[in-house]
């Protein structure tokens, strides 16, 4: 008798904590504005988010392997490797 109550509890709280959750930030998608922005609008925030002079855009990134590795050994420079596997197969860049 005992472990089913406990079993029950233990079931209460579990739900009770993503419905807490749920409803503690409820209100806030009820008091925000729902009208569409406009694209205008939209790109106003995007540029407002940009930085104009960081230091990564000014890199001569190279899209090769092997002609980043000439670049880093030439300049006496280490290299950062950013792999990502969704490549499209007619990609003929190395």
């Amino acid at each position: 008798m005992h472990r089913i109550h406990a079993e029950s509890n233990f079931m209460k709280s579990t739900l009770m904590i993503p419905l807490i959750s749920l409803l503690a930030f409820f209100p806030s998608f009820l008091l925000a504005d729902t009208k569409p922005l406009s694209l205008a609008e939209v790109q106003k925030e995007v540029n407002g988010l940009k930085k104009e002079d960081v230091a990564w855009r000014k890199i001569e990134w190279r899209t090769c392997l092997l002609d980043g590795l000439k670049a880093s050994r030439k300049q006496k420079k280490p290299i950062m490797l950013w792999v990502f596997i969704d490549r499209p197969i007619d990609d003929e860049r190395c």
